[in-house]
């Protein structure tokens, strides 16, 4: 979610989220917290998917893993994505899938979603001749998951205190690789770009900033060097104002007021000269509005111009051609 809270008409209302409201963004990641791609949401559309067809959110995470289908990859999503119909067709692409499910999705086993089991307690089942496993496990509260890239059992791991416990291999594989996102949030919201403002695509556009940011610096500290993310800003931003490492804000400002300005070009010469008279004029002289009076928005008459100006203006000699020429 990026924070907005303006007049927009995709704008979302998420209540378990730190920005309650503002503009929603579908993120694929690795699980280091590399972006691979990513959808704004852009409102509800009107056409309804028919009955026996693929589901919108199915279509979106078949948007999102376009590029990375087909290909034996393992992607985990929460229970906002999952369902059995979307695991059974991404099995169709080569493509495992494991992730927490809701209870109300349609497809779930009656006899996982409604056992009551206590503390400690793990139930699966498979769904028949395709590898999709609903399992259900008591912890502190009930646990539902999906998965076609694990065989459902308990396993012994432990925390990073060392305290051993007993966990689905689903949940702990879902737990290991599920921080991409979490990641990427955190190294965004550290040196984030947007400001407040009324302008939602300024606000988008500086987020995709932020993301391109991180992104390059993932890339450079795994094949060039470590450094901080603060630094790698900055080194990026020298390079766009072409300022050398060795210099230092202070010294800049510094370098910035010791060079010498230009030496001013002499000022022009300027005359003042009758307006001439046309050929059959009955009068001596010709008179033209002033333009210093003018921009002044006094109405008023001369007969002398400016004889060096390229346009020649009509001024009045004292003190419109002064002005005009200071």
């Amino acid at each position: 979610m990026l924070l907005f809270r303006g007049r927009l008409v995709f704008r979302q209302y998420i209540k378990n989220k730190k920005s309650k409201y503002g503009i929603k963004f579908y993120e694929l990641t690795t699980h280091e917290g590399y972006i691979l791609n990513l959808e704004i949401y852009h409102g509800r559309d009107r056409n309804q998917p028919k009955p026996g067809k693929t589901s919108k959110t199915e279509e979106l995470v078949l948007r999102l893993l376009g590029p990375y289908l087909n290909k034996g990859h393992h992607v985990y999503m929460d229970n906002f994505y999952n369902s059995v119909s979307l695991s059974s067709k991404l099995l169709t692409y080569k493509t495992h899938s494991t992730g927490t499910l809701r209870v109300d999705r349609r497809g779930n086993p009656e006899v996982v979603i409604n056992k009551k089991l206590r503390k400690g307690e793990h139930i699966w089942r498979k769904r028949q001749n395709i590898s999709v496993y609903v399992s259900k496990w008591k912890d502190k509260r009930n646990v539902c998951s999906i998965t076609t890239g694990y065989k459902p059992k308990t396993i012994t791991v432990r925390n990073k205190y060392g305290v051993e416990k007993q966990k689905p291999c689903e949940i702990d594989g879902y737990n290991r690789h599920m921080s991409g996102i979490d990641k990427s949030d955190q190294m965004l919201s550290y040196y984030s770009c947007p400001r407040k403002t009324i302008r939602w695509y300024k606000k988008v556009l500086f987020h995709l900033l932020d993301i391109s940011l991180w992104n390059s610096y993932f890339l450079y500290t795994r094949g060039v060097k470590k450094i901080k993310f603060i630094e790698f800003r900055e080194a990026v931003v020298r390079s766009l104002i072409e300022i050398e490492d060795i210099v230092n804000g202070r010294a800049f400002v510094k370098l910035q007021a010791s060079i010498k300005t230009p030496k001013t070009v002499t000022k022009q010469q300027h005359f003042l000269e009758d307006i001439p008279v046309p050929e059959n004029y009955t009068k001596a002289h010709v008179f033209l509005k002033c333009r210093e009076c003018t921009r002044n928005k006094k109405r008023k008459e001369t007969r002398y111009r400016c004889e060096t100006c390229p346009d020649k203006p009509a001024l009045c000699p004292a003190p419109c051609f002064k002005f005009w020429h200071q």
